[in-house]
């Protein structure tokens, strides 16, 4: 039995296909309306970008597979791929250009798992948020969309397309660095005899919240290169998912609000999908840190009720 709630009224679900519809909706929200406003955008010049897939990225890729790791719905293991690395690099090169350089996508890797596990220690069973989402991406998908990774950070390094505090998903940077220039922060007001408020911000769901469009308008609003950035638009929609739990295995779900948990791209893209919250602070005394969906606002002034 699992307990839900339709039109702020509790019900129950029973039967397992029940349980699987209400799932899958709590996990993936249905996208929101689309902005009318990012049809008419103008975007800047996007950075140039010369980088290709080569073989020894992908080799560097599959070496780096953790060889017994659950396999998605294709169920090849990683095993196989790592140990016949040699065979298919020459097989996967010509497919993983065609993706990036021609915009193409192999449906049958936009497939993806997701087997519903229980949280430990929980009271009971029978409320949603006793539960979590496990997802399953093909391997082969995830071994390009690391390459890809690997390309967008050089190029967002390179021509520093993103704000030096914004943390998660950034070569050399961890969370003890937001930390310790909060601390910094905070202390340099309280020597100025200033006191300093901080607002801390969590986004819920956050990743199966993300809103595709959006995404790639901010990325091109970033100067990301176009051939990522039509990547990308083509990587986020049209996905479909299975639902396991208990032994059962739902029906096909279409998904299109979303970046994969489990993708290599994850943290990247979400560094540009909240990116304009550290465009907030306009006063000196102001800042605002990111690492990934947290994010902290602070300001410094002569008392509370200023700062606030």
């Amino acid at each position: 039995m699992l307990i839900h709630k339709v039109s702020k009224i509790g019900t129950t679900a029973n039967m397992n296909s029940d349980k699987g519809s209400i799932l899958a909706k709590v996990f993936f929200p249905e996208k929101p309306p689309a902005d009318a406003a990012l049809e008419t955008c103008m975007y800047p010049k996007q950075c140039e970008s010369k980088g290709m897939i080569t073989p020894e990225q992908i080799e560097s890729q599959l070496k780096k597979l953790k060889p017994f790791k659950a396999p998605g719905p294709d169920g090849i293991p990683n095993v196989i791929l790592t140990k016949n690395a040699d065979l298919i690099i020459v097989r996967l090169l010509p497919i993983y250009k065609a993706m990036l350089e021609k915009s193409l996508m192999y449906k049958p890797w936009k497939e993806f798992a997701t087997v519903v596990l229980r949280k430990p220690g929980k009271p009971r069973y029978d409320m949603l948020k006793a539960y979590r989402p496990i997802v399953l991406l093909n391997t082969m998908w995830k071994v390009i969309t690391a390459i890809i990774t690997n390309h967008i950070t050089y190029v967002m390094e390179k021509h520093q397309l993103l704000p030096a505090n914004h943390f998660g998903g950034c070569p050399g940077r961890m969370t003890t660095d937001a930390m310790y220039l909060l601390t910094n922060k905070v202390k340099a007001a309280w020597r100025a005899d200033k006191v300093t408020l901080v607002l801390f911000l969590d986004i819920e769901g956050a990743f199966p919240n993300v809103n595709p469009e959006i995404l790639v308008h901010n990325l091109r609003k970033r100067k990301v290169p176009t051939k990522y950035t039509s990547f990308m638009r083509n990587m986020l929609r049209e996905w479909g998912m299975i639902l396991k739990f208990d032994g059962y295995v739902s029906d096909r779900i279409p998904i299109d609000n979303r970046i994969g948990q489990g993708d290599p791209l994850l943290m990247v893209l979400y560094q540009y999908y909240n990116v304009d919250l550290l465009d907030i602070p306009k006063h000196p005394e102001e800042d605002t840190v990111a690492y990934v969906d947290d994010t902290f606002m602070l300001a410094s002034g002569k008392d509370f009720p200023s700062v606030h």
